[in-house]
């Protein structure tokens, strides 16, 4: 078992730290929709490499809300980025635009969402997942896959299958975890790798060119009370995937074999331990980790939100 580091300890304005991407320049962007503290506005964080946290920007707010809550992001290959900001029924697709760390413009690709989540973006597309489509219900949970082009604006999302970009639907069985997809990312041969967290399963699609699945198979099944929230991918396709319910990370190779490579109690994180991980990419030799720690539910290690607000690591190369 790998043991987890301190990457960077997080200000007062980022309590509940989430997703992660790299930005064009190479430093870190990190989201936090600071959840554990309403009355903190949602922003995004910069990383440098040596773990330097700086303030990139607040989040346009949701005029009927007064609010924003950042979650997924992605940057697409021109530097643009893409971020899902998390309000119930009213959820948003963004399209940012920076220059030299000052937003410049802001576009809403999408509107409506239930509950908009991860994000990953693959040649000229967004995907996002929704954890949970109520119209879809019937006696369970279901999750769904949405797919944009980065050219579209203003798309109201209905949450059900007149949705001409939900491109992928699945239902959790897990009675004790009713929560749909989650995470997700792209191998580097297109194939799209996406997380029930309820079900604790991990799908590969198959896309056509138009981006939409002409296959889903199972690819690999973690242990059922793991909660896999963030994905991410090295070079070689090995997937590592944050276990939010147990604090653990894990390791999936290519020839789909689940390793457990960490694993802490309840903690605080203040010694670098995993405090609810949500998100985690693989950065400079590193596998860098968001502490999320504030969920307390049944089958969740987190006792409680507090201080200090963290990001960890594993070294890749032990």
């Amino acid at each position: 078992m790998l043991t987890t580091k301190l990457f960077a300890k997080l200000p007062d304005i980022c309590p509940t730290p989430d997703a992660f991407d790299i930005a064009p320049d190479g430093s870190l962007t990190l989201s936090c929709p600071n959840f554990a503290d309403k009355t903190k506005p949602g922003v995004l964080m910069s990383i440098s490499r040596d773990g330097k946290v700086t303030k990139l920007v607040e989040i346009p707010v949701l005029a009927s809300t007064g609010k924003s809550n950042p979650m997924g992001i992605a940057y697409d290959d021109q530097g643009a980025l893409y971020l899902c900001d998390n309000q119930q029924n009213k959820g948003r697709l963004l399209r940012m635009v920076f220059n030299d760390n000052k937003l410049i413009s802001t576009e809403i690709v999408a509107y409506g969402f239930n509950s908009i989540n991860g994000i990953r973006y693959n040649n000229g597309y967004v995907y996002i997942t929704q954890t949970n489509l109520p119209k879809l219900k019937k006696d369970k949970v279901v999750g769904g896959v949405y797919c944009f082009k980065t050219t579209e604006r203003d798309i109201r999302v209905n949450n059900d299958r007149s949705d001409k970009n939900l491109i992928y639907t699945s239902v959790t069985q897990n009675l004790k975890r009713q929560v749909g997809l989650d995470g997700l990312v792209f191998n580097k041969k297109g194939e799209l790798f996406v997380g029930n967290l309820g079900d604790a399963t991990i799908y590969k699609l198959t896309l056509n060119a138009d981006g939409k699945v002409e296959r889903d198979e199972v690819y690999a099944k973690l242990p059922v009370n793991s909660a896999p929230d963030g994905i991410n991918i090295d070079d070689k396709g090995n997937l590592y995937v944050a276990g939010f319910a147990q604090n653990q990370i894990f390791k999936v190779d290519t020839n789909q074999n689940i390793e457990l490579l960490a694993q802490y109690p309840d903690n605080d994180g203040a010694l670098g331990g995993l405090d609810q991980p949500a998100d985690l990419i693989v950065y400079n030799g590193k596998l860098v980790i968001s502490n999320f720690d504030l969920m307390v539910a049944k089958g969740m290690i987190n006792s409680k939100h507090s201080k200090p607000y963290t990001i960890s690591y594993l070294d890749l190369n032990e």
